[in-house]
This record gives structure tokens, C-alpha cells and sequence, in this order.
């Protein structure tokens, strides 16, 4: 906590963003990893069979094995989500540790709002590279009062050469600016974003998370390392109906819930508070829901206008 002019505030309330050290136990990202593990293991067996390796790379760790499958052919992916949907993402959500470091910003009330990623940086990909943004820039300018919690959680070690994340101390009190997607899809802003603030880099170790807020600018550069810089980044909001703020807030927080439904998001749910939190099979049946309404609304000339390329 620090003190400005009298007031009790935090880091994140100063600087947009906050690393927390250490708040998952290394065990508890096992069951996850080993999933991740297992899905690689079968995407492996896709590429024998497809004659596009010739050697499944089983003996190598979690950080590796994936960039030895694409060392000669590139994986056109930024996010794998599908493949992590279990009972161990569920888990992760719902992390005690995420919610008590989410709950001095966020309230007693808090919950995941349907928007996740799992993000496999392979080495030397100019695609998995994000240039500095906010994720309002993505969701659209009717967010940008909305108060959006991103927690990115490393699934190995991080540091500059490996594609660690990069913020902006205190952009999250710009205005939401000007930009455009380029080739890669990636939003471009119309102003020089560092002739405004610098980035900083945040090396993290397995077991920090770090908070940041839709409107703090963040990105990423390549990784130089010869591993895979997994992550995952998990949205969470104040629980809707739990509490009071501006019309303003109110109807943007609106609008992104409604955005979420409709482009199919997994279903939202409570992880703190007043509320009884779902199951994994509540969730996978409600998220299964969503999922063919959304699909049912859409036209087949239309995408999907949250593309899941928000964050780094």
C-alpha cells in the first residue's frame, strides 16, 4: 500500500498494474501443465501422421517439446484455447490465491468474465509478438469505462529473452487511443505510444501473477530463447448486481458482457463472494450453452469480433 496526498492507495491503483510474488504453489500448476502436456503429445501424433515430423520428441521437458515439433515448420497459432478447457483450468480460475490478490481492486463480489488464454510463444515467432496496446482498444470504445482485470499468469519462468510482458506505468489513465489492426491482426495505435511513457519489462518466475486493467498499455517482443513461453491470461470483473458505480461504468460493463455472449465466450462465473461459485460441469454445460447460441446469431460471412489476440 502507499500513501498520496493523504490517501491509502495501492500499486495497482498508482501504476495500472501489479506483480504479485509467489501466490501459486509451483504443485498446483502440475495437473494443468500435464494436461497441456498431454494435448501436445497428441498434436505430435497429428504431425507424424501427417508426415510433418518424423520424430515425436517425447523425451523432452514442457518447455521444449512443442518448439521441436515447429523447429522446421511454424505453428500458425497465437492462443490454444480449446485444448485447455478442463476441470484444471477451472482450478486455476478459481485459485484462491488469484482471488484474494484481485479482491482489494475488484471487491468481495468477484468473477471470471468468460475471457481466457493460453498463449504458446514459440521461439523466434514474429507472429506471437504483440506490440504495445490496451484491450480496449480490442473490445471496442464502449468499454473503455468498464473496469477489467487481466491476471497473466506465467506456465514457466519469463525474463526479456523469452518474451516476458512489458507495461506502461500509469497508461491505464490515458484516454483509450486511436488504432487499427495491421496484417497480423494485432491493433496498431495512431500516436507514438512510447513518446508517451516508457515500457518496462516484468520478468516473472512460475508462481507470480501479474494484474493489469483493459485501459493499461502492455505487449510483448519475440522469443529469443529455444523454449516455449507459455502463458495464460484470465479476465475477471466485479460480480454484476453486487454492487453501485456510475451510469457510465454501469452501462460499459454492460456492453461487455453482452460482447462476451455474443461472440461465444465460455460462460461467466462467480469465483468470490455472496454468490455460490459453479462446478466444472455446471460451467461446461452453461459454457456449451453459450456457445451454441452465439453460433446459432452468427451469420457465416461474420467473425468472431473478439479474436482472443487482446494480450501477449
Amino acid at each position: 500500500l502507499l500513501w498520496d496526498d493523504g490517501l491509502m492507495q495501492t500499486v495497482y491503483d498508482r501504476d495500472g498494474f501489479e506483480i504479485v510474488r509467489g501466490v501459486i504453489p509451483i504443485d498446483d500448476f502440475e495437473p494443468l501443465r500435464g494436461r497441456i502436456s498431454d494435448q501436445v503429445g497428441l498434436h505430435a501424433k497429428q504431425l507424424l501422421d501427417e508426415g510433418k515430423v518424423d520424430d515425436l520428441f517425447e523425451d523432452l521437458p514442457f518447455g521444449k517439446r512443442l518448439a521441436a515439433l515447429h523447429a522446421k515448420n511454424e505453428l500458425p497459432l497465437r492462443q490454444w484455447n480449446e485444448p485447455f478447457f478442463g476441470p484444471e483450468l477451472h482450478a486455476l480460475i478459481n485459485h484462491s490465491g488469484i482471488a484474494e490478490a484481485l479482491e482489494p481492486h475488484l471487491g468481495s463480489n468477484v468473477s471470471f468474465n468468460g475471457d481466457y488464454h493460453l498463449r504458446p510463444k514459440l521461439p523466434d515467432s514474429e507472429r506471437t509478438a504483440f506490440p504495445l496496446h490496451q484491450d480496449s482498444q480490442y473490445y471496442g470504445q464502449a468499454s473503455r469505462r468498464a473496469h477489467i482485470v487481466t491476471v497473466w499468469i506465467p506456465l514457466v519462468d519469463v525474463d526479456e529473452t523469452n518474451g516476458c510482458l512489458y507495461v506502461i506505468p500509469g497508461s491505464h489513465e490515458w484516454e483509450l487511443f486511436g488504432s487499427a489492426r495491421d496484417e497480423l491482426g494485432n491493433m496498431r495505435s495512431f500516436e507514438d505510444v512510447e513518446a508517451r511513457g516508457t515500457p518496462v519489462p516484468i520478468p516473472m518466475a512460475l508462481g507470480d501473477i501479474l494484474l493489469f486493467s483493459n485501459m493499461t498499455f502492455h505487449g510483448s517482443k519475440v522469443n529469443r530463447s529455444d523454449g516455449v513461453r507459455w502463458s495464460t491470461d484470465i479476465r475477471y470483473i466485479r460480480t454484476p448486481g453486487t454492487y453501485d458505480a456510475p451510469d457510465e461504468v454501469l452501462a460499459s460493463e454492460k456492453y461487455m458482457v453482452d460482447l462476451l455472449a455474443k461472440n461465444g465466450r465460455h460462460a461467466p462465473m462467480v469465483v468470490r463472494g455472496d454468490r455460490s461459485p459453479s462446478s466444472f460441469d455446471q460451467w461446461k454445460e452453461q459454457s456449451e450453452l453459450r456457445q451454441i447460441e452465439a453460433k446459432s446469431r452468427r451469420s457465416p460471412s461474420k467473425t468472431n469480433s473478439i479474436t482472443g489476440d487482446k494480450t501477449s
